[in-house]
């Protein structure tokens, strides 16, 4: 992606699907992607909407989110020391497939807008693997 984004390291792409004979396929991640440096874990996650939400700080961890169905608001807070971006916001709205990184040191959150939304989570490091890995609230309009 070439286009300049408001925070330092944040990669942001719509999935691409693969659609033949009643099969449905989500190209999320290869290796050519260069987006993580290592596995750590990988979720399915359905979110709700009206639920509590927090952004979630990893030390570590870098996460790739994809979007596979639903509308979403994406949330994103650089708390990184050494950042061009340092304390800058970005939010974004999807509801087509869609593919985010939240780079380590950057608050990440996303909710579902409407209806029930279908997301999967890889990360280099396991959910709480670090100690100062943790959860931050995030105060949203409804």
């Amino acid at each position: 992606m070439t286009e300049t984004q408001p925070i330092h390291d944040l990669f942001i792409r719509e999935l691409s699907a693969e659609e033949t004979d009643g099969l449905t396929k989500f190209h999320v991640l290869k290796y050519e992607d260069h987006l993580l440096r290592r596995f750590g874990q990988v979720q399915v996650i359905r979110k709700s909407p009206g639920r509590s939400e927090t952004l979630n700080l990893r030390e570590v961890a870098d996460e790739v989110w994809a979007l596979i169905e639903g509308k979403v608001e994406f949330a994103w807070h650089d708390l990184r020391h050494d950042s061009p971006t340092q304390d800058h916001w970005h939010h974004l709205r999807s509801d087509t497939p869609t593919l985010v990184l939240a780079p380590f040191g950057v608050a990440f959150g996303c909710r579902a807008l409407d209806y029930q939304a279908s997301l999967i989570r890889l990360s280099t490091h396991a959910e709480g693997a670090h100690s100062a890995d943790r959860e931050i609230p995030w105060e949203f309009e409804i």
